[in-house]
């Protein structure tokens, strides 16, 4: 999928599983759907969204004969979602959209369920592509704003450290380098909000939370490649790749050389 795409979403009484390997935000519009996710479930209904990270399976029955959804799907691929990554300065994969997660939209945005319901059919008529297209990044930016704003209610406080914790940060890491913490993790071990936590790693080291946890993962690979007879199979397992197909993939976009070559250095 090379564009993200709104659209609504008759659900009436159907139940089943999605997985997908794109995110999606499902907003409640009419009636209610029950939707659980591996460690979280919860119903969406007029003024609650869910979020669902790319490759979350989520379980999802609607309630009522009339159950409807305002659908995005998001691909990261999608220039113009690229553009308003860059213009919120966040990486939306690693904040937004990074675990699932139900939220209470504001007040003042229930009157835009209609306006995007509406907006949607007009697109869905619309025989030119190019209206279809401006409708559909009208209603991303409208609520990718709102999942924004949302998570930046979590700002720091006043009494939150101004700076990193490096030792406690890297120990943290090393300590679960076969489990890769997520930022919620991370900012907890670390007492501090995720929106901190990911302004003080930006600020500090120049790279987000998930970019340094993978770089120390990678320099710890190699250190055991050149220092140890590990196998790459064990040595996959021992810092949370999925197998070495995928650490040999990782480690080569870091290095610009193979595991293997590596060793024989």
């Amino acid at each position: 999928m090379k564009h993200s795409l709104a659209r609504r979403n008759l659900i009436a009484r159907q139940q089943g599983e999605h997985r997908h390997d794109f995110a999606q935000i499902l907003i409640g519009f009419k009636g209610k759907m029950e939707c659980a996710f591996s460690h979280e479930t919860g119903q969406i209904a007029a003024g609650i969204l869910a979020v669902a990270p790319d490759s979350e399976a989520h379980l999802f029955s609607g309630l009522n004969d009339d159950s409807e959804l305002l659908v995005i799907d998001l691909a990261a691929a999608d220039p113009f979602l690229q553009a308003l990554e860059q213009s919120c300065n966040l990486s939306f994969k690693e904040t937004i959209l990074n675990r699932p997660e139900f939220i209470s939209l504001s007040p003042e945005m229930l009157p835009m369920l209609d306006f995007a319901a509406h907006q949607l059919t007009q697109g869905k008529q619309a025989i030119n592509a190019q209206r279809q297209y401006q409708i559909n990044c009208q209603l991303i930016s409208l609520f990718i704003t709102q999942l924004c704003q949302q998570y930046s209610r979590s700002t720091p406080t006043h009494d939150q450290p101004q700076r990193l914790n490096r030792q406690q940060l890297n120990h943290y890491i090393d300590q679960h380098f076969a489990t890769p913490p997520n930022n919620r993790r991370l900012a907890h071990a670390l007492h501090l909000s995720e929106s901190h936590l990911y302004a003080l790693c930006q600020r500090e080291l120049g790279q987000t939370p998930q970019q340094y946890i993978l770089s120390r993962r990678l320099y710890r690979a190699r250190w055991l490649l050149q220092n140890t007879d590990i196998s790459q199979t064990l040595l996959a397992d021992e810092l949370g790749f999925a197998d070495a197909s995928s650490l040999s993939r990782a480690f080569k976009r870091f290095f610009q050389i193979t595991p293997g070559q590596a060793r024989k250095r």
